[in-house]
């Protein structure tokens, strides 16, 4: 790929990017508007107050996937990476259940029970999957590019911090992350679970923001 191709492509990106990240901003406005208007509350505060509620959907979710560390890009500073992992996660258990429902990949018809109680679990397993895209995304970007800079940070680095316990004592090494991982000493740089340590940096934020917050409109 010639050079003047690749700029050419870098620059589509970076405007992308900028597009997206307006989008985000206006989204959050507008969801913002939705919230005191025909909910009666305030959309940050919402946001602060559900946390627990958002880390359970994040978590069904991350069913279809395993683990949702597979998909590092939800931790991403550019708001491109991190709209279209976003949208993966919400497709890919969508696209799973449309799969189980298909005639032709199921050995056994679905029974009554199943189709009754199932069915209309999916549908408000979409529909959430839908309001989760709207109403959490836009914020959680926000949240994420700063809760989230830790794991940028480890994933970014060179080296491989191995770890062992030898003779009742933590022995730390650092290696090239080139290098073969040992058999006995584990990694410990933590590059492999970007969004879990961004989860729990973020459920930090904000229960702390959440109590700052009932403080300051207390007193």
């Amino acid at each position: 790929m010639s050079h003047k191709v690749s700029a050419f492509l870098a620059e589509r990106r970076r405007l992308a990017a900028i597009l997206l990240l307006g989008a985000l901003v206006a989204v959050c406005f507008l969801n913002r508007w939705i919230f005191r208007e025909l909910f009666g509350l305030d959309y940050v505060r919402w946001y602060v107050d559900a946390g627990p509620m958002i880390a359970l959907a994040t978590a069904a979710f991350g069913a279809a996937w395993g683990d949702l560390d597979k998909n590092p890009s939800l931790v991403s500073a550019n708001p491109y990476d991190f709209a279209g992992a976003c949208l993966q996660v919400a497709g890919l258990p969508i696209d799973v259940f449309g799969a189980h429902l298909r005639s032709k990949n199921r050995e056994v018809a679905l029974s009554a029970l199943d189709s009754l109680a199932g069915l209309p679990l999916i549908v408000v397993f979409v529909v959430a999957a839908m309001g989760w895209l709207l109403f959490v995304v836009p914020l959680q970007y926000f949240v994420f590019l700063i809760c989230g800079a830790p794991s940028r940070i480890a994933m970014s680095s060179s080296v491989r911090v191995e770890a062992r316990i030898a003779g009742g004592k933590l022995e730390i090494e650092e290696q090239p992350l080139r290098d073969p991982e040992r058999d006995d000493w584990w990694d410990a740089g933590m590059r492999d679970k970007p969004v879990t340590l961004t989860s729990a940096f973020s459920a930090a934020a904000l229960f702390l923001i959440g109590h700052a917050w009932s403080y300051w409109t207390a007193s």
